[in-house]
Order: C-alpha cells, then structure tokens, then sequence
C-alpha cells in the first residue's frame, strides 16, 4: 500500500516537471514514454526489493511485538526464537515472526458451517505419520500433541480444485509433506480436517482430475433426453401399453432418475454431508436398485412367455404382480439399508453409510459389495439364466414346430413377435448386464484402464441405444402418425416381418385355442 501511495505522488511531479511547450509536444511525444517506462520499470524493481526484504507472507506470520529481543538481534516469544531474518515489520510497524520458518506449518480445513476466518481448532488430528521419506514405517499420531506444529486456520490457495483424501490414503512426513502415492505436497499445498478416526486430507491438484466426471456427467445428460423419448412414445401410444411396454416405461423412468441424479452428484452439486447429498444418495441408489429388478421382470416376462405354463391371471392382474415385485423390492432394500444405516443393529464397520465419505454408499470395498454389488450380481444372474433357458426352448421350437408354424399364419405371427421381443430383450440386457458386469470388475481392481472408460462410455450410450432399438422402428412410426391423425400411418400396418415389442392380447376363443395348441407344441407333444 505505501508503494503504491508513492507511486501516485511521484508521477503527477514527473509529468508536471517534464511537460513541454505547445510547439515541442508533437515532436518529442516518444521521449516522454521512454522516460515513463524507465519510472515504472525503476518502481517496480523497488517493489521486488521490498517484497524480497519480507522474509515469509502476512499470513503466514504472527505478532511477536511483545517478545524479548536478545542482544543478537532475535526475538523470543512464548518459547519461540525468531531470528534476525525471520521476523520483519509490517505497515503498522508492528514486529511479526514468521512462525512457519521455526516451526511446521499445517492449514486446517474448518468442516462447513464454520465461521469463516474463525478458528476452529480440533480436538484431536490423527494422521498416518511416518519418520521415513518413503512412509514404509508409519503409525497413527495425534499431531497437536506435538509442541512443533503450528495451525493455519484457512484453506490453502490452489490454482485448481481442492480434493479431498481419506485417512488411509496418504500420509504425513516428518519433514511435513503429504504424501499420496507418488506425489509429495508441502504445507501450502494441503489442508487437514479433523474426522474419526484419521483426520480429512484435501490436496491442491494442479491437474484438473474432475475434468473426467464432468465430462461423464455430460455425457449422461445427452442420454436423458433420449430415455424421457421412449417413456414418452409409449406413453402416447395406447397400442405400446401391455405388459411388456409397461414393464419398459418403469425400466426407462427408473433409469431416467437415477442417471440425472447421478449427473448432478458428478457436477458437484451437493455440499459434503448435507442433507440433500444424503436425500440424493437415498434416491440415486433406489433408482438404480429398481432398474435391476425391471429388466429382471422383462426376463422373466419373455422366460414365462416360452415357458408354456400360462395361468390365467389377466394383463391387469399379472402387471400388478409385476410392480409389486419391481417396485417393491428395491423400496424394501431401502429401507433396510436406511434403518442399518441410522440405528446400531450393525456395527458401524459395517453400515451402508449413505451420504457419510460421499452422497451413496461407502467407497468400502465390503460395504460396496453387500449393498450394491450383491443384489446386482444375483439379478444379472437371474437374468442370464431366463434368457438362456427361453433361448433353449426357442430353439427346441423351431426345430419340433417349423412345418407346423409355417402352416398357420396366425400362431406364426405371434410366435414371430415374442421371438422378436426375445431379441430385443436380449440385446437390452447384453447392453446393461454386460456394461454393469465389467463395472463390477473395474470395482474389483481398482486400478484406472480403459475398462472404466469404456463402461463409462456405454453408460452415456445407453439412453440412445434404448432409444433406438424400442421407438426408431417403423411400426412406432406408423403408430404415432395415426395417433396424431395423419393418413399414412395405415400404410404398412399389416407388416409381420417389423420388430417390436408389442405383444397383441387374444380376446377370443379362436385365438385362445391358438395359444393352447401352441403350448402344447412348445412341450413337444
């Protein structure tokens, strides 16, 4: 502040003393910048010897007006000896020691809702501390019990993002750094937050390592647009609403949930621990539960389809079943992992902890598995063998039945379609059984390859691959058409060779008997 006062006194007299005649001013313009940029080069060479002349940052420094000056010129206060060239005066004259030359430094990061600027001083920061620079040989220490460290109560200044490390990931040096994995920070570069039980690390990353989930954030939104089409379509087109376009309304809408909720926990949108990271969390993961137990019912639905034992429980009454199932299902895992997750009926070791180290459930390779993994593994499982037993009996069909089917238009034709809703189906699940499979054994390594990206890459895939293959089909096209009253869509509405989803009720006994004959074929009687 005093340079800068100085500055604007000394120029108005400069260019007061150097002003020249009317009839000079043209030609001797040039002069006059050269001696200004001399001035300001002059000034600020004085500017870096001064700031040179201060031994440490104004933050970095604590009031030492009070201490005792020995006759070597050094200041002792509460303990602490400051040398000549590590204390200096500042605008106010007042004598400030540079703490963090004659002792450790550490910045504590003060947990949300703290005042900003206040202190905030723990009651205890453990950390994994070390005496070797390796960190081969480290134990769990207590950092306040140590008279050599001194806290900074503000987050360090980082030119990038401020990332957060868990007790079990780095660890402190005697020389003060932070080490995580191969690379060392200084004091000015992390911040340690007290938790149980070791302390918060969050470290300057000079590499934007978030650029990748937002761009898989953006990637997930492009696919939203594409899921709320197809639950849209079907929706719209009374023709679509069986079960089986149901069942894929609920799968789509689950879907469509969870993967923007995911969007936004990947953008950063929820502070840490708030109650809208829990809430989301909650809901993110029952989103994602209830997708698995969707495309579970549409396996099942096409292995009862080719299964032959049909009851005789209407459309209304099998859907209902269904949803109880798909719907019911994943709210009662949530609700079970929600009362372990706030009452002691399990250790804490071993709780979901939604919301607790991130807004879902802990990054603990155990409690990953028992909530998330299990339940997907045993769909995924479920589902591989309905779709391997209904690919049997397609096959035991066609070769028992090809003579008979190609004779009766009409059970060929419904034949034609469940086989085609099979292939779909079956595409559907290679997609997502497949995409989540590969998710499972990324979890497993936890080791960064080109796995992960191409689960995520499918992941943002999936919105238009769903899209594709239940509404870009020229019978949904013809439907809409005719739905919104235009002349074409009768066009081609006998086409038996169009794929889709569409699974046509019999309502009378002609083709009730139809179905009964084939399902007795399908037994190979």
């Amino acid at each position: 502040m005093m340079m800068c006062g100085e500055v604007t006194q000394r120029v108005p007299s400069y260019r007061g003393m150097i002003r020249p005649r009317p009839a000079q001013r043209r030609q001797c313009w040039w002069w006059h910048s050269m001696a200004l940029l001399c001035l300001g080069t002059l000034f600020l060479r004085n500017g870096d010897v001064a700031a040179a002349k201060t031994p440490c940052p104004l933050v970095e420094s604590v009031d030492i007006s009070n201490g005792v000056e020995n006759a070597d010129g050094s200041i002792e206060l509460d303990g602490v000896r400051y040398g000549s060239n590590q204390y200096f005066r500042d605008a106010n004259s007042t004598v400030r020691g540079c703490v963090c030359l004659v002792r450790q430094c550490l910045h504590i990061c003060c947990p949300m809702g703290s005042p900003e600027g206040e202190p905030c001083p723990p009651v205890a920061l453990n950390v994994n501390f070390s005496m070797t620079p390796d960190g081969t040989v480290h134990d769990v220490r207590n950092l306040l019990d140590s008279p050599n460290y001194h806290l900074l109560y503000f987050n360090p200044e980082c030119s990038g993002a401020l990332l957060t490390l868990y007790g079990d990931e780095y660890i402190v040096r005697s020389d003060g750094l932070l080490a995580y994995g191969a690379s060392t920070y200084d004091y000015r570069h992390y911040c340690l937050q007290a938790d149980e039980p070791t302390a918060l690390a969050g470290y300057c990353e000079t590499v934007d390592v978030l650029a990748m989930h937002r761009m898989y954030s953006i990637g997930i939104i492009l696919s939203l647009p594409f899921l709320v089409a197809t639950f849209v379509v079907y929706a719209l087109l009374p023709e679509m609403q069986n079960i089986p376009g149901k069942s894929l309304m609920c799968y789509v809408a689950c879907l469509t949930v969870g993967y923007l909720l995911l969007a936004l926990m990947r953008f950063s949108v929820y502070s840490y621990r708030s109650g809208w990271c829990v809430a989301t969390g909650y809901l993110v993961y029952a989103a994602l539960l209830a997708s698995f137990f969707w495309l579970n019912v549409m396996a099942f639905d096409i292995f009862w389809t080719f299964g032959g034992s049909r009851g005789r429980s209407s459309e209304r009454r099998k859907f209902l079943y269904y949803s109880l199932y798909g719907w019911g299902a994943p709210l009662a895992i949530v609700a079970l992992v929600a009362l372990l997750d706030n009452t002691e009926f399990v250790h804490e070791s071993m709780r979901p902890q939604i919301g607790a180290e991130q807004c879902f459930v802990s990054t603990e390779m155990l409690i990953g598995f028992l909530y998330m993994y299990l339940p997907m593994l045993l769909l995924v499982s479920a589902n591989v063998t309905f779709f391997a037993v209904t690919a049997y009996r397609i096959f035991r069909m066609e070769q028992a039945t090809a003579s008979a089917l190609s004779g009766e238009s009409r059970r060929h034709t419904k034949y034609e379609k469940d086989r085609n809703r099979y292939s779909l189906y079956l595409r559907l699940f290679i997609i997502m059984g497949v995409t989540w499979t590969v998710e499972f054994v990324t979890w497993l390594v936890r080791e960064p390859s080109w796995l992960i990206y191409l689960v995520d890459i499918c992941n943002c895939l999936t919105g238009i691959f769903i899209f594709v293959l239940f509404v870009w089909k020229q019978k949904v096209k013809q439907l809409l058409l005719k739905r919104f009253g235009f002349s074409q869509a009768s066009a081609s509405r006998n086409d038996q060779h169009t794929n889709s989803t569409i699974s046509t009720t019999r309502t009378t006994d002609l083709k009730a008997n139809a179905e009964t004959r084939l399902t007795d074929v399908t037994h190979g009687n």
